[in-house]
């Protein structure tokens, strides 16, 4: 499975998770996991595509031959322009200095300045470029990130290839023709400074490949003027460039963007893994896929209820100073919470953590605060993840009173409610005792007072 493929695999996952998010936890988990059983092979990526293939719409191999089409069409026009070049012969002499500024010099600052947009925190244009080619719906601002830096491997590979085009042609027309390069200008540039100017481009190679490094007797005696004929002694001494110019299209040309192209895939392919492992639905899609059903922990869960799990939790009020929402919610819950816990003017400062950027931006912002109760709301309708046990670990270092809240789905009975808050007591135990479970419903848990 293709780089390109895992990219939109993700995006496309997320779009039709989207669909899935009020859906009970619990009719997705026997859904997915009897799927996951009938599956020959269990690795992550493969799995993902079939499952969205079995309950998704939209293909995942379209983008494929895109990245195919184009690799194509960058690597015929690096091939043209350096067969331009070559083939454009005035006097039977191709020009030094027009070669260095089209083969080298601008194809170097092409790649600098696409370094500069894809490194620093600068605007990114992408509606302009690829968003608005994307299925309705399916972007969305957490997907940003990856969808910036998928553009930005797949310019160094483009990239990569139109210099390899360029490579592949002067080593051809080098190989099958007899060429033969100097330089002249009408401006009274001397022999000197062209000397001085290729010895700089010549430095990185100057003691591994001597004869790589034009002399100034070399330059003196291939700088012709337009109405001056080539003579008989002289084509040997023309055709002694090559050297130089293949080192310079090897250094500034192929080998930067060799080494951008593999940084850019190595730090897309880490995105796309910490994504899959750590997204809220992607992960939550995982978990269903390779965990056993809570139906088959039911009986472990009743023998805990001997611990007097009702003295360990409380009903959910309205006084919290500080209040931590974990995780992506639906919007038709998370609005009523925000407004009834949080209501403006009550003084409770209000805390979204969906990724690691945000966490580390709330925990600061609570280092701020007063040591004050706080509330930390989780999907209750979703098993608790080692990620949350972190965040459970980091919050009880900073505050003496917590309270971990599973929030129940809006219209879950009594009976189901209650066998939520017991599902939950085994995590409460693994973590710090600073951490008091609250019961209770999005109905009737708010009190006034």
């Amino acid at each position: 499975m293709s780089i390109w493929e895992k990219s939109l695999l993700l995006i496309l996952l997320r779009r039709h998770l989207e669909t899935e998010r009020t859906v009970d936890w619990q009719t997705l988990h026997r859904r997915d996991r009897g799927w996951a059983l009938t599956q020959p092979g269990q690795a992550p990526w493969p799995l993902l595509r079939n499952w969205l293939r079995q309950w998704g719409s939209a293909p995942v191999g379209g983008g494929t031959l895109f990245v195919y089409g184009t690799s194509v069409v960058a690597l015929l026009c690096g091939f043209a322009l350096m067969a331009g070049l070559l083939a454009f012969q005035p006097l039977q002499r191709i020009n030094l200095l027009w070669f260095l500024l089209f083969a080298v010099f601008l194809p170097l600052i092409w790649w600098l300045l696409a370094l500069f947009f894809s490194s620093a925190q600068v605007p990114f244009p992408l509606r302009t470029l690829y968003e608005h080619r994307l299925p309705p719906g399916s972007f969305l601002s957490v997907l940003r990130p990856l969808l910036k830096q998928t553009v930005v491997a797949l310019g160094q590979q483009l990239s990569l290839l139109f210099a390899g085009g360029m490579l592949i042609a002067f080593l051809l027309y080098l190989a099958l023709t007899d060429l033969a390069f100097g330089w002249s200008s009408t401006l009274d540039l001397g022999s000197g400074l062209i000397h001085r100017i290729t010895g700089i481009l010549a430095w990185p190679w100057q003691a591994l490949w001597p004869a790589a490094v034009p002399s100034l007797e070399l330059i003196e005696q291939t700088h012709y003027f337009r109405a001056a004929p080539l003579v008989a002694e002289q084509p040997a001494l023309f055709g002694q460039w090559w050297r130089f110019l293949l080192m310079c299209l090897l250094v500034y040309v192929v080998l930067p963007r060799l080494a951008s192209t593999a940084l850019s895939r190595l730090r897309l392919s880490r995105m796309q893994g910490r994504m899959r492992d750590n997204d809220a639905l992607i992960g939550g899609l995982w978990q269903r896929l390779s965990s056993g059903l809570v139906e088959q922990e039911a009986e472990p869960v009743e023998q805990r209820e001997a611990t007097d799990a009702v003295t360990a939790s409380e009903r959910i009020t309205g006084r919290y100073a500080q209040i931590v929402c974990w995780g992506v919610w639906p919007e038709e819950l998370l609005g009523p919470l925000r407004q009834q816990l949080a209501a403006e003017g009550s003084g409770t400062h209000w805390f979204d953590i969906a990724d690691a950027p945000s966490t580390e931006a709330a925990l600061a912002a609570l280092a701020e605060l007063a040591d004050q109760p706080l509330l930390l709301l989780c999907k209750g309708w979703e098993p608790p993840t080692g990620e949350l046990a972190d965040l459970c670990e980091l919050l009880a270092a900073r505050r003496s009173r917590l309270f971990l809240w599973p929030v129940p789905l809006a219209g879950m009975s009594a009976a189901r409610q209650r066998n939520l808050i017991l599902s939950w007591q085994p995590f409460i135990c693994q973590i710090p005792d600073r951490f008091q479970l609250i019961s209770g419903g999005l109905a009737d848990e708010v009190t006034d007072g």
